[in-house]
């Protein structure tokens, strides 16, 4: 048996178990708080009877790994969805139980306990007769370079190859131990799940990817640093970053090249940051105004704008976080929720994206 002791300083963590045996409404808060991360249909009974689910979640840095188990169901996540969310994040999937789907218009069919991989900016609908899953997120912008290269959205490392009996027995440990690990040690053995399935999936290793990666990665955070301490300063350019920084222009493009470039990354992280602040935000304090500038946008409209064009909804229309289980999960309480938390779950990936 594994050692299971919390830590004191564990990083948060979120548990719900519920059910319509105890609670009639089970079933339409559960879909409630999924709202942003996928459509819950084909549920026996609508719900009503005989559904529950039991969840844990921990976050570890900008990455979360959750353990699930309910009833059949089907999970989709259309374009329109896909939109709002304005997650750029990729989905590992380990689900004890047979799962078929359709990945932008590619049927996919993983025998109980694959790998499978999802790209949550892409559309996806998949079908299980038993929730029994494992499941990992993670913003593009942490998964190794070669595996965003193979075009990951609908690849599956079967329960029957050695590659996937050995990156799904690592994470179930991973989960199961979670209680005890902290902030880095999760980290690692998630980024160490990574290097495994490098081993099985065909990727001719070049000169130090890793270390590549990780210098793109610092170049980045710098830029993100210099930037957001003059947000709204019309200086930065590519030329003048790169000086700051210390690095070539060349270095800075190739840092950016996989988010699309220095100013769709610089935006699309700004507006990340933005939605989670409107989220935590109490009433309407702060204003759309005082949040689009405390992220660099010069007046409402542009912000309104340029929130609109990600999300496909303006700044007054994203729904409050609820502070009570905010909270809750920030404390690491021992005792399961009785209800869902998806929601919270959302609220992590968006504010771990940002920051």
């Amino acid at each position: 048996m594994h050692n299971r002791v919390p830590r004191p300083d564990r990083p948060p963590r979120v548990s719900w178990a519920i059910s319509s045996d105890t609670n009639a409404d089970a079933f339409d808060t559960y879909r409630g708080s999924f709202v942003d991360l996928y459509e819950v249909g084909d549920v026996a009974h609508a719900g009503k009877a005989d559904f529950s689910s039991r969840t844990t979640v921990h976050l570890f840095g900008s990455a979360v790994i959750g353990r699930g188990r309910s009833v059949a169901q089907t999970l989709s996540r259309d374009a329109a969805m896909v939109r709002r969310s304005g997650l750029d994040h990729v989905s590992l999937i380990i689900n004890l139980a047979e799962t078929v789907g359709d990945i932008d218009g590619k049927s996919v069919r993983a025998e109980a306990g694959s790998v499978q991989f999802r790209d949550l900016s892409r559309p996806s609908t998949s079908h299980t007769n038993k929730i029994d899953t494992l499941n990992i997120m993670i913003p593009r912008t942490s998964v190794p370079s070669w595996l965003l290269s193979k075009g990951l959205h609908g690849l599956v490392l079967p329960a029957s190859s050695p590659g996937g009996r050995l990156v799904a027995s690592h994470l179930m440990t991973v989960a199961e131990v979670a209680d005890g690990l902290s902030e880095a040690e999760g980290v690692a053995a998630i980024e160490a799940a990574f290097v495994i399935a490098e081993r099985f999936m065909g990727h001719e290793r070049s000169i130090a990817p890793a270390h590549t990666d990780a210098i793109h990665r610092s170049i980045r955070e710098r830029a993100m640093a210099l930037m957001d301490a003059e947000p709204v300063n019309g200086r930065w350019t590519s030329d003048t970053l790169a000086r700051a920084m210390g690095v070539s222009r060349t270095s800075l493009y190739r840092a950016f090249e996989r988010t699309g470039g220095v100013k769709a990354y610089v935006l699309s992280r700004r507006l990340s940051r933005a939605y989670a602040e409107l989220r935590a935000r109490k009433g309407n304090q702060p204003s759309v105004e005082q949040i689009g500038q405390m992220h660099g946008f010069s007046d409402r409209r542009t912000f309104v704008a340029a929130f609109r064009q990600r999300f496909g909804m303006g700044p007054d229309e994203v729904p409050p976080s609820n502070p009570q289980a905010s909270r809750l999960a920030q404390d690491g309480s021992e005792l399961p929720m009785d209800r869902a938390m998806h929601d919270v779950v959302m609220d992590w990936l968006r504010t771990s994206e940002a920051a």
